[in-house]
């Protein structure tokens, strides 16, 4: 017996494009699933996709609450860039914390500044109709701070994107819709990380470019590393000392900015030829720092090498326990370089 409590539906539109079709009317699957939407009434399929499976019962939609810590930016990410409408604000007096309702069509978040709502850091998956569209409609708008990609995986097409608190949100559509998913992977999106450090971003910046060879684990570099280093000054060179003497050359600063951005041209593990960019950016929030780290560039060239770098994660954990002063954890020492 089917789980899928949205197959009425999506029945509905093969059936529709099917007819369609022999009536010498061409059209795709989403655009069958939005004219089945608008036959139920609902705006669009999103929304239809987001009603109760059972009018009337004691179920409704699941509402996600991400933590934030200033309104301001919350504003700029979900309502600038990712075109939610905030339906409302909450506040107990002028001094407390903001409690707020943003909404696309089906998709429901509450954002919350009270300590103890949720940690940051949470995942949040939302259904799309055309992750395609979506993602154009990103790309045409300013923010400094993403630049999503397609990305192909078994069960469908994904754009990920992370707030400025370290939220993660993955807008999917289903391979069960229909959807062309070849190619996706090629010119891939960037790998990206957020992280919410306990300093302030000169301290943060400072571990992250002058102190890397502490941070560094010798897991992720030729055999006899002894240092890491990365040469202050746009242009400079990015590189790994050896035990023996040598030098392993892996990247060039192309940008060099104290306490806001470190960018750089990246070959570790790579064909020189074909390299991959690192954007670092340091950003205040409160009495912290948020750090944005994303690992793209990735061309048809270089792709193929994208899934080599999947645990960028314990590099980083290791970066932030040093820049808030914590014992670094261990990693994995036993994993090849990557």
């Amino acid at each position: 017996m089917s789980t899928d409590l949205k197959a009425p539906y999506k029945d509905q539109a093969r059936r529709l494009r099917a007819d369609l079709v022999d009536r010498g009317v061409d059209l795709t699957h989403s655009e069958a699933l939005e004219l089945v939407a608008h036959q139920h009434g609902a705006r669009d399929w999103n929304t239809l996709a987001a009603r109760p499976a059972q009018p009337g019962g004691d179920f409704g939609p699941v509402i996600p609450v991400l933590r934030i810590f200033e309104v301001a930016k919350a504003r700029e990410f979900y309502s600038e860039f990712l075109g939610f409408s905030v339906d409302w604000e909450h506040t107990f007096d002028d001094h407390s914390p903001v409690y707020l309702q943003a909404s696309r069509d089906g998709a429901v978040l509450h954002l919350s500044e009270h300590h103890g709502d949720a940690s940051p850091g949470a995942t949040v998956r939302i259904l799309v109709s055309d992750v395609k569209r979506l993602h154009r409609e990103l790309h045409e708008r300013e923010y400094s701070y993403a630049s999503p990609g397609i990305e192909t995986m078994p069960w469908g097409l994904e754009v990920a994107v992370i707030d400025p608190f370290a939220n993660r949100l993955v807008f999917h559509q289903l391979v069960e819709d229909d959807i062309p998913t070849e190619g996706g992977g090629t010119a891939a999106g960037p790998i990206e990380h957020a992280y919410v450090v306990a300093c302030a971003p000169e301290r943060a910046f400072e571990v992250f470019t002058r102190e890397i060879g502490s941070w560094w684990h010798p897991a992720y570099a030729p055999p006899g590393l002894s240092d890491v280093a990365i040469e202050p000054r746009v242009g400079g060179e990015c590189v790994m000392r050896i035990a023996d003497g040598s030098a392993y050359r892996w990247g060039t600063v192309t940008a060099y900015e104290p306490r806001q951005r470190l960018a750089m041209d990246f070959t570790l593990a790579q064909d020189p030829d074909h390299p991959s960019t690192l954007d670092v950016r340091f950003e205040q929030l409160g009495d912290g720092t948020i750090v944005h780290f994303s690992h793209g560039g990735w061309t048809a060239g270089n792709v193929a090498g994208r899934a080599r770098f999947s645990e960028w994660h314990i590099l980083l954990d290791r970066f932030a326990a040093l820049a808030e002063g914590r014992p670094l954890p261990p990693g994995k020492p036993e994993d090849e370089p990557t």
